[in-house]
């Protein structure tokens, strides 16, 4: 590269050009520091030829000069024989290794030098250290980063522009947590596309299959239209519970779930007056509905049931000793969930004297959807309340656990969910297991 020379020029005689850091940022601190200290730092600068300066690294400490009514700046000038790949590369180089850089900001920069590089040597096509050209490798030993953080960094400044919500990522960790979850996605989206287009050819491919259809994607008040009125045996209504879930589970911060529909609090009367009398429309006259819910709106839940005369009792999924709680100055960590179980008409308890206490663990490591409940825990609730050849509806189909665990027993469950995401986990869970035979827990642990 050309001769560098130090020099002291006006402020006013540099131009800013095009930058790729667009927002500086706020400079007050700066413009303070500056009045008092002076400028430590010099900006570099290509000298025009015609008393004027293009700028080439220093955004930031220009602007605070200027605010701070500096007249003169120190600078390292560059001559005007320097190329328009030099002068990138600079600006380049001089912001990667500043600390302020939001995660993607840095991770773009890195790309832009990557690419500026093999524009200026061209592209390596060997592995030998004295090849010609620049690669990736030779990126990593110029900015002092290892090969594979430089491919991470390229990966996620390409995967930003195909997917927006990965800039919602606090940090760089996040946003690789966040794309790897993106890329099971659409590898997961692939293998149901196949599943779904195969040829049922044997009887356990054609009960697959059936299991695979009976979960729809779409929206529930839209769906339940189509289903005649006094049809359904049994109702399974876990709806959105109004407590912003997204704030609450960490893997739905870091967008895994980004998919999952929660209802605003204003709304939530509203909602589920809907919800419950479109599902009392479609119950027999004498059948049982299961209703999830969170602790706070049981009173306006338990209003509406008994504005429409519909008896009910309480019971709970007990999860084992050890709670959670996201406020444990204030409350006790909570081991259980409740539920109502709910009857129209006069319908008989199948399991007679059970207890209404039903001892399960949660599912243990990965769950498809973030209100996922064990397959073992649905079909003992199925078994207690449901003969064989019940028709059961599940408004929000989630993981698809009821329709598996209805199957189990010989009995069909379908319903709707609005994340096709959600249905791709299901189909794979639906072909990978045994018709039968589906579980959540590789082996039976008492609580």
């Amino acid at each position: 590269m050309s001769i560098i020379e130090m020099k002291i020029v006006p402020t006013a005689s540099i131009s800013l050009g095009t930058r790729f850091r667009e927002d500086i940022g706020d400079v007050s601190m700066l413009v303070e520091s500056f009045k008092h200290e002076g400028i430590i730092q010099p900006l570099a600068v290509q000298d025009s030829g015609d008393g004027t300066f293009l700028l080439l690294a220093g955004g930031r400490r220009l602007t605070a000069a200027i605010k701070a009514e500096i007249e003169t700046v120190p600078v390292r000038c560059y001559p005007a024989t320097l190329s328009e790949l030099e002068r990138r590369s600079i600006e380049l180089m001089e912001n990667v290794c500043r600390k302020d850089l939001e995660w993607l900001e840095a991770a773009k920069l890195k790309k832009e030098i990557h690419l500026l590089q093999v524009e200026i040597h061209g592209e390596k096509t060997s592995t030998s250290p004295n090849a010609p050209g620049w690669s990736i490798r030779d990126t990593a030993e110029l900015l002092g980063k290892t090969h594979p953080t430089i491919i991470q960094d390229i990966q996620l400044a390409d995967a930003a522009a195909i997917y927006p919500d990965l800039m919602k990522a606090k940090n760089r960790s996040d946003a690789t947590k966040m794309l790897g979850k993106l890329q099971e996605e659409l590898i997961r989206g692939e293998l149901a596309s196949r599943i779904e287009a195969k040829t049922a050819e044997t009887p356990i491919e054609r009960v697959r299959q059936n299991l695979s259809n009976q979960y729809l994607v779409g929206d529930f008040f839209e769906g339940v239209k189509t289903v005649p009125n006094s049809s359904i045996d049994f109702v399974e209504l876990d709806p959105p519970y109004a407590i912003d879930l997204n704030a609450q589970k960490r893997d739905m911060k870091l967008g895994y779930t980004n998919n999952y529909n929660e209802i605003d609090t204003t709304k939530y009367h509203v909602f589920m007056t809907d919800v419950l009398d479109a599902c009392y429309r479609v119950m027999s006259s004498s059948s049982w509905m299961i209703l999830w819910h969170a602790k706070q709106w049981r009173s306006m839940l338990q209003t509406i049931l008994e504005s429409r005369n519909l008896e009910y009792d309480e019971g709970i999924w007990y999860k084992g000793p050890v709670g959670q709680t996201n406020s444990p100055n204030y409350h006790l960590a909570s081991s259980f969930e409740p539920f109502l179980y709910i009857r129209k008409g006069n319908p008989s308890i199948i399991r007679q004297g059970r207890s209404n206490v039903f001892h399960y663990k949660p599912i243990s490591g990965k769950k498809v959807h973030p209100t996922e409940r064990p397959i073992e825990m649905i079909q003992d609730m199925i078994q207690t309340f449901c003969w064989e050849g019940t028709r059961i509806l599940v408004p929000f189909m989630g993981s698809g656990n009821t329709a598996l665990a209805a199957s189990n027993l010989g009995m069909t469950a379908f319903g709707w969910d609005l994340a096709q995401e959600y249905k791709d986990t299901y189909i794979i869970k639906v072909s990978s297991g045994r018709p039968g035979g589906y579980r959540s827990y590789k082996e039976v642990t008492a609580i």
